[in-house]
């Protein structure tokens, strides 16, 4: 969004003005809003959208396949002593009607996205969580005497769309600016000194929800013996993550391209498989001593959040992403990894997939698929939507190890034991209920009660 000097200086004079009346004085609350004007300063300043004739694809010197990495050494396990575990928990779980953070979920067997997150990291080994204001004292509550380390990421406020002033409401004034703000974040809280001084070195950075970002070994001992400074799992794309970021080669160094970066008229191209075949998972590599010596050169590119107001108005929210960061970082690389390492849980519709019968919890307390063809395609109707709601509908999860998918339209419940085979689209009529009775089988079949 470039925009004249007169303009640009106009608008960084009106946002220390509104600084100066509408925030605290102290630490914390300078270093955001030294974060914020970086980002306001970059939205003013730069183009939104790449020269799509200048990108290439990755060169295969960068690229490895983890199928193809040298098998983990145990002779060599002291570098875990260098490992530190980071899960990112600063999302609220809105899109499936939650109120408090996602993490408190229940996904497998009682167990919550926290508690997994918890249960997958070993004893030697540091659990890292980078919370938002959003989530940081519910999560200091929940966790109460389990070893668990955080720090909390930036505050940003949102600006108008129409005036780019910051929004003046103040119930709906801030958010937490993406997960690229790990690294100025963990600097100001001091964990990043600290880590380094206990010898950790080297993190692994995760979304919390997503199930499938255990600790891979060989992923470990390559970071280690490549001297790499980032490395980005990517996994293939399917239609179901035509969205997702990708890496590509421009200006002499790699790019996270995600959507907001991507010229109108080429968004077809972007979201095609043919063209970008593979995506980002978000578990990220990263050399802690490598962030020390480039924290000041550290950035990413904007992601520009559009949202609405409670009264319609419509807002910006600038963000960054770490996979974004690669730029900053000489010696990266893509590892190709499996599916099984991207198992997020973004809906209810996944929620049920990965709560049923289809994954098996594993005695590292990660979740294996129980079949070799891929999970099945689930949709489930608005009224599964918010997770109370989802969970009502249940008396148990249905046995799914057969199922190829689901679709489930209007006002369905589920007794025990039901058996879904196949293809298997569930019907309730416009304005009635329709359950499912215990011990049924479905197979192959469209359901509507009768």
């Amino acid at each position: 969004m470039k925009i004249d000097a007169q303009r640009r200086n106009e608008l960084l004079n009106r946002l220390d003005e509104w600084y100066e009346k509408s925030t605290g004085n102290d630490e914390k609350s300078k270093f955001d809003e030294v974060v914020f004007k970086k980002l306001y300063s970059q939205l003013l300043s730069e183009n939104a959208y790449i020269d799509w004739k200048k990108w290439s694809f990755i060169k295969e010197k960068v690229q490895r396949n983890l199928d193809e990495l040298p098998p983990f050494n145990s002779s060599k396990k002291t570098f875990l002593d260098r490992l530190v575990v980071v899960r990112l928990n600063g999302g609220l779980g809105t899109s499936m009607g939650c109120q408090g953070p996602k993490s408190f979920i229940g996904v497998k067997d009682g167990f919550s996205f926290l508690d997994l997150a918890f249960k997958q990291v070993k004893s030697e080994i540091p659990l890292l969580l980078m919370d938002s204001f959003n989530t940081f004292t519910e999560t200091t509550e929940r966790l109460a005497g389990r070893a668990v380390r955080q720090f909390e990421q930036s505050r940003c406020p949102r600006i108008y769309s129409d005036t780019l002033l910051p929004v003046e409401e103040e119930s709906e004034r801030w958010y937490p600016p993406g997960h690229g703000n790990i690294f100025a974040s963990l600097a100001f809280s001091g964990e990043l000194d600290r880590l380094l001084a206990e010898g950790r070195d080297i993190i692994f950075v995760s979304n919390i929800d997503n199930t499938g970002a255990v600790i891979e070994p060989a992923i470990a001992q390559f970071f280690v013996d490549a001297d790499a400074e980032y490395a980005m799992e990517c996994t293939l794309k399917t239609q179901a993550d035509i969205k997702g970021g990708t890496l590509i080669e421009i200006d002499n160094h790699i790019m996270h391209l995600e959507i907001p970066q991507v010229p109108p008229q080429h968004l077809d191209d972007f979201c095609s498989t043919r063209v970008f075949k593979i995506f980002n998972t978000n578990n990220i590599w990263v050399n802690l001593r490598a962030v020390k010596r480039r924290l000041e050169e550290i950035r990413s590119e904007i992601i520009v959040n559009k949202k609405k107001l409670s009264n319609g108005r419509e807002v910006i929210q600038l963000e960054t992403s770490i996979g974004g960061s690669i730029r900053a970082f000489e010696r990266a690389y893509c590892i190709h990894v499996p599916r099984a390492r991207f198992l997020p849980v973004k809906k209810t519709d996944d929620l049920l997939t990965i709560s049923s019968d289809l994954y098996k919890l594993q005695e590292d307390f990660s979740l294996k698929l129980s079949r070799s063809t891929p999970a099945p395609f689930v949709s489930l109707s608005s009224h599964f939507q918010e997770v109370d709601n989802f969970q009502k509908r249940f008396k148990n999860f249905p046995k799914m190890d057969d199922l190829r998918s689901l679709i489930v339209e209007g006002d369905v419940w589920f007794e025990e034991e039901v058996t879904l085979i196949g293809d298997v689209k569930i019907r309730a009529k416009n304005g009635e209920r329709l359950v499912i009775d215990k011990r049924i089988t479905l197979t192959d079949c469209e359901y509507s009660g009768e």
